[in-house]
């Protein structure tokens, strides 16, 4: 199954040039209206002076055309922000499968479990163990493999039940235990937060992955 590799895509650049077109709008306005009015009392007649009534009128529009250009441009700020974070970017992981070291949902499908051998070894060995940590399967593996896959077998007779399992990848030499390492597979993101500015991933155990250590990404498998 094709997966995809993580990038973020990033909205500020819309909402920048909004902001930006928007800005450089009502700050012409400004720059008009306060040259306009500069010049009309500049160039009254000192014995026809203007009328105190129209020159408040005057004042209170300055003040609201200041005052849209200032909302303007912070409003413009919290959208480039708001586009440009990662919260922008949260709903994106919701309902994906991230690979993760952990625990996996079966359903009667084979899962994939990328593998770490110690390259050391000579012989590997992959150990399913049950929501218990008891180990319901082991099987022998090439030690060059990258992934090895569990179809559901167990120990017993019969295929494992629907469940969440945990995968170990031991490494031995001759016989001889080097290393454990724990399987990576894909599980599915149910919560995202923010922490301090960096995404939090969340998983149906409850388990948590920075989003910055993600390797991949899929769409859920039926």
């Amino acid at each position: 199954m094709q997966t995809t590799d993580i990038t973020t895509a990033s909205r500020s650049d819309v909402f920048a040039a909004t902001s930006q077109d928007s800005n450089a709008s009502s700050s012409s306005d400004f720059k008009t209206f306060l040259t306009l009015l500069t010049a009309q009392m500049r160039n009254q007649d000192p014995l026809k002076p203007m009328d105190s009534t129209a020159f408040v009128a005057q004042l209170a529009s300055f003040s609201s055309v200041e005052q849209q250009v200032k909302t303007n441009s912070k409003l413009g700020e919290l959208l480039e922000m708001f586009a440009g974070s990662t919260a922008a970017n949260l709903t994106e992981w919701l309902g994906k499968e991230v690979r993760r070291e952990g625990a996996a949902n079966f359903n009667g499908q084979p899962v994939a479990i990328d593998v770490t051998i110690h390259p050391s070894a000579n012989t590997a060995r992959l150990v399913v163990r049950d929501e218990n940590a008891v180990i319901i399967h082991t099987q022998q593996f090439n030690s060059s493999a990258t992934s090895v896959t569990w179809d559901g077998s167990t120990q017993g007779t019969g295929t494992a039940p629907t469940g969440r399992y945990t995968f170990e990848v031991e490494s031995y030499t001759d016989g001889n235990l080097l290393e454990t390492n724990p399987g990576s597979v894909f599980d599915l993101v149910t919560e995202v937060r923010l922490d301090h500015g960096n995404t939090v991933l969340i998983f149906q155990d409850g388990a948590t992955l920075q989003a910055d250590d993600a390797s991949a990404i899929r769409m859920p498998q039926s």
